[in-house]
C-alpha cells in the first residue's frame, strides 16, 4: 500500500533535518502538478467518485453534510504562500488533494496545517484513498468499495457505512480504530500502537500488531478471522452461539475463554465450528469472550 520510494525520500529528508536543526522538513513532489489549484475549495458532488488524499502532517478529517458538494478546507496556525496551501484537482472523477505545491519545502515545527473534507451525507464513493506521514486522521460515516489508509505516524479512525469490498489500513506508530457494517475483507496492520475493529457482517478479517493488543468485536463471525501479535494481547468478543473453530497459538501467554468450548488439540470449538480463526501471540494472552 504504502509508496516505497515516496516514503523513503521523506524520512531521508526527515533524519537530516532532524540531526541538524531538530525541525521536520518535507519536500512534496507529485505528477501533473500544473493541473492542480491552491487553496480551499469546493466541487459538485455528483461529479466526484473516489478521494485521493495525500497529507504530510497535520490532522486529517472526513466527515458529511446536508449539502451536495465536497468542501476542502485546511486551518493552518501560521498565513500561508499560495505555494503552501492545500492544492486539489478533479482528475475526471477523482478528486486528488495535496498537502501543498509539488516541490514545496515545509518545516513542520514552524508551520501546522489540519484538513477537513465534508462530503455529502448520500455519498457513496468508489475508491477511497488517504497517504499520511504524520498525524491523526478520522473518517466517519464513509461509504466507498474499497478503502486503502495509510500512516506513517498517527492514529487511524474509520467508521464504514454501507457495503464495501475491501479495507485496508496500515499504520506504522499509532492506534487502529476500524468499524465497519458490511465489508468482504478487512486488513489491518500496526507496527507499534493498539488494534481495535468492530465489524458488523464481515467475511474474511486480518489483523496483524507487532507491538500492541488487537481487540476484535464481531456481531456476526467472519468465516475467516486471522489475528497476530508479536508483543501484546488478543481479545476476541463474539455472539456466544456463534459457530467457530480457534486455532490458538501463544508463545508466552494464557488463552481463556467465557464460552464453553470443545477443545481438539489446539483447536477450541464452538456450535458447529464452521467458521475459522487463526490465533497466535509470540508474547501475550489470548482471550475469547461473549458478546
Amino acid at each position: 500500500m504504502k509508496n516505497p520510494v515516496k516514503y523513503a525520500i521523506f524520512m531521508t529528508l526527515a533524519i537530516i533535518t532532524i540531526c541538524f536543526t531538530g525541525c521536520v522538513v518535507s519536500s512534496n513532489t507529485y505528477k501533473n502538478a500544473d493541473k492542480y489549484s491552491a487553496g480551499n475549495a469546493d466541487f459538485e458532488g455528483g461529479k466526484v467518485k473516489s478521494l485521493d488524499i495525500n497529507w504530510n502532517a497535520g490532522n486529517v478529517k472526513v466527515i458529511r453534510h446536508d449539502l451536495d458538494t465536497v468542501v476542502v478546507t485546511e486551518t493552518s496556525d501560521k498565513d500561508l504562500k499560495e505555494a503552501q496551501e492545500v492544492h486539489t484537482w478533479l482528475d475526471g472523477n477523482v478528486l486528488r488533494i495535496q498537502y501543498c505545491k509539488s516541490g514545496e519545502s515545509f518545516i513542520f515545527k514552524k508551520i501546522e496545517k489540519d484538513l477537513e473534507i465534508k462530503i455529502p451525507k448520500d455519498m457513496e464513493l468508489e475508491d477511497f484513498h488517504y497517504d499520511g506521514a504524520s498525524g491523526n486522521c478520522s473518517f466517519q460515516d464513509i461509504s466507498a468499495d474499497t478503502f486503502d489508509i495509510d500512516s506513517s505516524s498517527g492514529d487511524v479512525t474509520l467508521k464504514q457505512k454501507g457495503e464495501s469490498s475491501s479495507i485496508d489500513v496500515e499504520v506504522s506508530s499509532g492506534k487502529i480504530d476500524v468499524t465497519a457494517e458490511t465489508v468482504d475483507k478487512i486488513d489491518v496492520d500496526s507496527s507499534s500502537g493498539k488494534i481495535k475493529v468492530t465489524a458488523e457482517n464481515a467475511k474474511k478479517v486480518k489483523a496483524d500488531a507487532s507491538s500492541g493488543n488487537i481487540e476484535l468485536h464481531f456481531a456476526n463471525v467472519p468465516s475467516d478471522t486471522e489475528a497476530e501479535a508479536s508483543s501484546g494481547d488478543i481479545t476476541i468478543y463474539v455472539p456466544e452461539d456463534s459457530d467457530f473453530t480457534a486455532d490458538v497459538d501463544t508463545s508466552s501467554g494464557d488463552f481463556d475463554s467465557d464460552i464453553a468450548l470443545t477443545k481438539d488439540g489446539s483447536k477450541y470449538i464452538n456450535g458447529d465450528g464452521s467458521n475459522d480463526m487463526d490465533l497466535s501471540t509470540s508474547s501475550g494472552d489470548i482471550e475469547i469472550k461473549a458478546e
